[in-house]
């Protein structure tokens, strides 16, 4: 391999180091859901308000974010990210009170919002479309291993050093993953190197938007990775307070469940490359996987813990879904509106995703009977349930899209 034709490969590599460090910061708070809200005084309903700050940001830079990739490119996006990871990560981690805490998670999530249509834009732009497929693939499940490493790895470390300074050292670690983005170089494709003003952005995206389709894959998208987005902010506290484990060992269901996203997604993008004519029975076979998986989750919690490692890999298997939905979405557009397409997806699956942190959190106070451990508030099995309800309703949703998804014409190219 030349240097000129690993200079894509480099600068593709940089974006989606960056983007799996953004899945980090996404899901950590789930690993400090008791002693956020000891050490803030709130209950279920600001904590997870606290958590989707970051998703309010991330949806609103969505569409702007994607409109300024493809406008300036992703090298000058990704360097500006990394800046407010580390500025919003260090406000969290000082924060003297819940104001404070949602202004860094705020600025947090304006960080992370643009990245993934990053990778999506370097890989549309610099590799053929079977490559793009498994990249799309590879891209989510680097973002899983991040988010892997948010949950387990650093609720241990929480226990050891206190969620502060572990936050501080998340924080700083953005700087040099940022600046990997310069040891590469993309050499834009021609449909990329003519210079796109935001009239012309519009015009395509209008037509994009007319499209039936775009709006089927993109409802798909929200409710195949919503739950398990959300997911990992309450269920490490699911974990310790309705079967009684310690944080480390809940820890690692939700672990097990983003790797299964991981495998998920790396399989999907795979088979998306070689099935190019089978796209929707990948997306209905995962949205299955997710409603049996979900179902069972929510209406035997008894099961044994071997039973539950099994539901929890079912659950990570189905969200790799998403990695169909942005495949078909780049399929249906214009090489040169592929961010901003991308990003008003993303947006509506982010604020599924929100939606769903405080539907929970507002159905745990709710059912909340008033019990109080060490100044955390605890919930009954019975009110996680109710909350967990809108999993498997999601996943139903897919489904039905997943159902009403053409194939685009453009999958043969």
């Amino acid at each position: 391999m030349t240097a000129q034709t690993a200079a894509p490969w480099l600068f593709w590599l940089a974006a989606v180091l960056l983007f799996g460090y953004g899945h980090l910061t996404r899901v950590a708070p789930g690993g400090m859901i008791d002693v956020l809200m000891r050490d803030f005084s709130v209950g279920a309903a600001v904590l997870g308000n606290i958590s989707a700050m970051y998703w309010y940001a991330y949806s609103i830079f969505q569409i702007p974010g994607g409109f300024l990739l493809d406008r300036f490119g992703p090298k000058r996006i990704i360097a500006v990210s990394a800046l407010f990871c580390t500025v919003g990560g260090l406000l969290f981690a000082y924060a003297p009170s819940v104001e404070i805490a949602n202004a860094g998670r705020f600025i947090t999530g304006a960080g992370g919002a643009a990245l993934y249509a990053c990778c999506v834009k370097i890989a549309h732009t610099s590799f053929d479309s079977r490559r793009f497929a498994l990249l799309g693939g590879i891209t989510i499940l680097i973002g899983m291993f991040g988010a892997a490493l948010g949950q387990a790895p650093i609720a241990a470390l929480i226990e050891i050093d206190g969620w502060r300074s572990v936050m501080i050292w998340v924080a700083l670690a953005a700087l040099p993953l940022g600046a990997l983005v310069f040891l590469g170089h993309s050499k834009p494709s021609a449909a990329s190197t003519t210079a796109i003003n935001s009239h012309q952005l519009f015009g395509l995206m209008r037509d994009v938007a007319r499209l039936r389709q775009y709006w089927i894959v993109t409802l798909f998208a929200m409710m195949i990775a919503g739950p398990a987005v959300s997911f990992p902010v309450w269920g490490i506290a699911y974990f310790m307070q309705v079967l009684d484990y310690a944080r480390p060992e809940a820890a690692i269901y939700t672990t097990i469940a983003l790797l299964g996203w991981a495998a998920g997604s790396l399989s999907a993008g795979w088979l998306s490359g070689c099935l190019l004519r089978r796209r929707k029975f990948i997306a209905i076979s995962q949205s299955v996987t997710g409603l049996i998986g979900w179902s069972l989750f929510v209406a035997f919690p008894g099961f044994p813990d071997w039973v539950h490692y099994i539901l929890m890999l079912l659950i990570g298997l189905s969200a790799g879904g998403i990695v169909v939905s942005f495949i078909l979405i780049a399929d249906n557009c214009e090489p040169r509106a592929v961010g901003t397409a991308t990003g008003i997806s993303n947006t509506l699956v982010m604020l599924m995703s929100a939606a769903i942190l405080l539907i929970m959190g507002f159905v745990l106070d709710l059912l909340w009977t008033g019990e109080i451990v060490e100044g955390v508030r605890t919930y009954s099995p019975f009110a996680f349930r109710m909350a967990y309800l809108i999993m498997p309703t999601a996943s139903l949703v897919a489904l039905l899209a997943a159902l009403a998804i053409h194939e685009s014409p453009s999958a043969e190219s």
